[in-house]
């Protein structure tokens, strides 16, 4: 078996962190993208059911870009208290 010391522990650690913030990043690009067409399509056809859709996804939008600040600041401060 291999000794795990303080260094290889923060390198774990900071592995997870990176897997999960690179989830809400991702998610967001993409939503922003979709989110951007939702409303073009909706400013020029005036049909409600894309303007719902635009509102629908703009909250799923929000909570994903705040758990992408919150995983980044914690990211963030693992830089400086790991190496």
């Amino acid at each position: 078996m291999f000794g795990l010391d303080a260094f290889h522990l923060a390198r774990i650690q900071f592995a997870f962190t990176v897997s999960f913030h690179i989830i809400f990043p991702a998610i967001t690009i993409g939503l922003a993208s979709y989110l951007a067409v939702l409303e073009g399509l909706w400013l020029k056809s005036k049909n409600p059911t894309w303007r719902s859709l635009y509102h629908f996804w703009s909250k799923i939008f929000a909570v994903n870009f705040g758990m992408g600040v919150v995983s980044g600041l914690v990211m963030a401060y693992q830089f400086g208290t790991n190496w």
